[in-house]
This record gives structure tokens, sequence and C-alpha cells, in this order.
């Protein structure tokens, strides 16, 4: 079993801590061993259930699961597909068993289904209800956390967020200053609209 040496430098007093983790760790918790901050903070996830819209088929609905990230399969779709635009998402679900999540929602959209297919003709509000019924922790937040894990009403001021957009999954979301995509953690995002992050005078 391969076992990974981690070396996380403190944010907060610069020191750098070691952690070993094997592959068949499910979670972990690491705390600075001299000021206490938490360094890291992860935890496997078995898979999730997606939501995918195309711009060339208006009215259908892709509802599948992937054991990947929601990106790698959106990207391997579009290629895959042979159509001249990439796949949208629209929603994901995490799950602990995502096969027996996705026939049951297919079972439950089974009047609505392209036959042969993991197509349906819903709307995305419908699909996600259904989805939810059998995900009660709900579709993944703007900041990758499941809906009914959410904390009360933050702090950050909505005037300060901005429309935020990945290159990669095509996922848009609000946020006041994110460094990645939430849900595919790619960098490559992007500001649609709303102000811009200010900058500390120390970096000019």
């Amino acid at each position: 079993m391969p076992i990974f040496e981690l070396r996380l430098p403190c944010r907060g007093c610069g020191k750098e801590c070691r952690a070993t983790i094997t592959d068949s760790t499910r979670s972990a918790k690491i705390r600075c061993s001299a000021c206490g901050i938490t360094l890291l903070d992860a935890r496997s996830i078995t898979g999730y259930v997606y939501v995918l819209s195309h711009p060339k088929l208006r009215g259908l609905l892709k509802v599948g699961f992937t054991k990947r990230t929601v990106a790698e399969e959106v990207q391997e779709l579009s290629w895959v597909s042979g159509l001249p635009e990439r796949f949208v998402l629209q929603a994901a679900f995490e799950s602990s068993t995502p096969e027996k999540h996705t026939a049951e929602v297919h079972r439950r959209l089974a009047s609505k289904r392209v036959q042969g297919m993991e197509y349906f003709e819903v709307p995305v509000p419908f699909a996600v209800k259904v989805i939810q019924d059998v995900i009660p922790s709900g579709p993944l937040d703007d900041e990758g956390v499941p809906e009914s894990s959410q904390p009360g009403q933050g702090e950050t001021s909505s005037s300060s967020l901005g429309q935020w957009s990945c290159g990669l999954c095509k996922h848009e979301w609000r946020a006041a200053a994110p460094d990645r995509c939430p849900l595919c953690q790619s960098t490559a995002i992007v500001l649609l609209a709303g102000a811009r992050p200010s900058l500390d005078a120390s970096t000019l």
C-alpha cells in the first residue's frame, strides 16, 4: 500500500509540518504542531451524480455519475460526443454509492427518458429535485459543499461578491476572490461581473 508524505508549510508561523497518509485514508485533518492552525482538512469522495446540459441539445439533460472529478467527466464527454460545443454542468451531488443513486434517479425519471440513453426531457429544477429526493445532502453549493451542511449566513457582504466562471467545467458562482473553481478545482477562472478584489498596497 503506497504511503505519501506531505510537507505542509504553516501560513501562520512558517513552520514546515509533515504528515503521512495512504491511499486508503478516508479523511485527514492536519494541524500545525507549533501554533495549531489547520493545514489540511481533506476527505475521500466515492463519486458524484451530475446534471449536464448542452447548447445543441435543447430541452434535454444528461444525468449520470462519475468516480472521477466532475470536470474530468465533462471534459471527456465533450470530447467524445462529436458536438461542436462543450457540455455545461448544471448541478453535482456527492454520492457514497453513485451507481445505486443514479439508477434510482433514472428509475424515477423513466417516463421522461430518451430510449436507451442517459438523456431526459426535463427542466433543470425538476431533475435537481428528483436527485435531491434520492441524495438528501443536496447539490454542491458554490464552495463545493453540500447545501445541507452549510453554516448560517456568512459575514461577506453581497456587494463585495463577483460572478465567476470556470473555463474548464463552465460552472458559474458568486464569491469574493476565489483562486479556483469550487467544483473542479481548476484555476482557469474568469470574473464575469462585480467588483474586482482590491489589491494589497504591499503588492504594488
